[in-house]
């Protein structure tokens, strides 16, 4: 420790009163000497056949081919008595745990299932420098890396990490994700961006547009601004299609989270970089997966609807994507005309069509009444959505609800038009 300190004082050259780089340098090789004797030791010991894969700074990673976990305690035991016994006081070896498996991606970047001590029975998944626990990736990365990893660690098996990914990939694409996952939250310095093309990142230009709308809004220095991605035009720039959060949600569909980037550009690099490792081609699994079907009719925004067949010079609704509606039924899922609802088989029965649409709307009012509640008792009442005013990001009920209203307004709409068609 004192060492350390020593270290810390007398090498910083920019803000020391008294650096003495000599010193640091003298500080470092030493501390140098001592893992690089370390690693000969444990290397030339013929009995534990151990290999030294990592070390850096003060740690030691050892490989133990071949071994049960009870027999890698009791060498990792003999490994820190002959090393700490080879040093002189107070140098000493700590055994702090036993990885296995374990993924060794790059310097001061690995994850594993980590075991304290030789009684214990569940693992506990230890990551060091990935997605898992760094804060620049949106939380979708974080989970579903997470969750790559321990069906890998659990089952050994790539068709089942295959598989998770594939619908997970599915969800993203078809829009069946919660939005507060997506957000990302980056750090915003006003003032110190370049003009130049390309050099103020995206949560400054979120932030831009927020003071151009109100000056009050100004970003505190350092203050994490939250963003979203969104489909822009064909050829658009990362810059020209971040939103705020909440534009987003208060878009009623206009706006559609940019799936694709989402995978292409955060999710399958953090994942492909674990999976690289066991021979496992991420980007070529995601390239032979079959593309979800369009938004089901009861998914959709009131503007995408075919609520019946179109006038002559007339599309569905405002954009492009109301021309590449998915052609199933909102009742039984089968196939239709792509300007219809309901199917025609549907139609000929239509107290059960009805039956069916008009309880879709009643679940959905009963789910946004109890999510309105939980809002209630929780900040209160003094807004126009159910007498609710919080709009808090960080309030995964925020999102249900937004999301809830907009499946409920559509559900209603059907229900309304099927019983004049009807």
């Amino acid at each position: 420790m004192i060492a350390n300190v020593t270290y810390g004082y007398t090498s910083a050259g920019f803000s020391g009163r008294m650096p003495f780089a000599e010193l640091a340098d003298a500080i470092v090789q030493s501390g140098r000497e001592t893992l690089q004797n370390a690693i000969k030791m444990v290397e030339a010991h013929r009995d534990w056949k151990a290999k030294v894969v990592y070390g850096d700074t003060d740690s030691l990673f050892v490989l133990l081919e071949g071994r049960s976990r009870e027999e890698a305690f009791r060498i990792g035991q003999e490994i820190v008595s002959a090393v700490t016994s080879a040093n002189p006081s107070p140098i000493k070896l700590k055994l702090e745990k036993v990885y296995q498996p374990c993924v060794l991606q790059t310097k001061k970047r690995y994850v594993g299932f980590s075991y304290e001590h030789p009684l214990q029975q569940q693992p506990v998944l230890d990551a060091k420098g990935i997605e898992t626990i760094r804060r620049d990736a949106c939380p979708a990365v974080a989970k579903i890396l997470e969750r790559t990893l321990r069906i890998l660690f659990t089952t050994k098996d790539l068709s089942q990490v295959k598989s998770y990914l594939c619908r997970q990939w599915s969800k993203i694409l078809s829009g069946r994700v919660a939005l507060q996952d997506f957000v990302f939250a980056k750090e915003v310095r006003m003032g110190s961006y370049s003009a130049t093309a390309g050099a103020i990142p995206p949560a400054a230009i979120v932030a831009a547009k927020a003071m151009s709308v109100d000056p009050r809004a100004e970003p505190r220095h350092a203050q994490r601004i939250p963003y979203v991605v969104i489909y822009g035009e064909p050829g658009a720039r990362l810059v020209d299609m971040v939103v705020a959060p909440h534009a987003l949600v208060d878009s009623r569909g206009t706006l559609r989270l940019h799936g694709l980037y989402y995978i292409t550009k955060q999710i399958n690099p953090a994942v492909g970089r674990v999976m690289a490792l066991v021979g496992a081609d991420v980007a070529a699994w995601f390239a032979r997966m079959p593309r979800p079907m369009r938004m089901m009719p009861q998914k959709r925004p009131q503007w995408a609807l075919p609520l019946g067949a179109p006038s002559e010079g007339e599309g569905h609704g405002a954009t492009i994507d109301s021309y590449y509606l998915s052609r199933h039924c909102a009742v039984c899922d089968g196939l239709t005309y792509a300007h219809q609802a309901v199917c025609p088989r549907c139609i000929e029965d239509p107290q059960l069509s009805l039956g069916v649409l008009t309880a879709r709307a009643s679940r959905l009012q009963r789910l946004h009444a109890q999510l309105v509640r939980v809002c209630l008792s929780c900040g209160g009442a003094g807004g126009a959505d159910g007498g609710i005013s919080c709009r808090s990001l960080d309030c995964g009920v925020f999102f249900d609800r937004k999301k809830l209203m907009g499946e409920m307004a559509t559900a209603e709409v059907l229900a309304r038009s099927a019983g004049e068609l009807f």
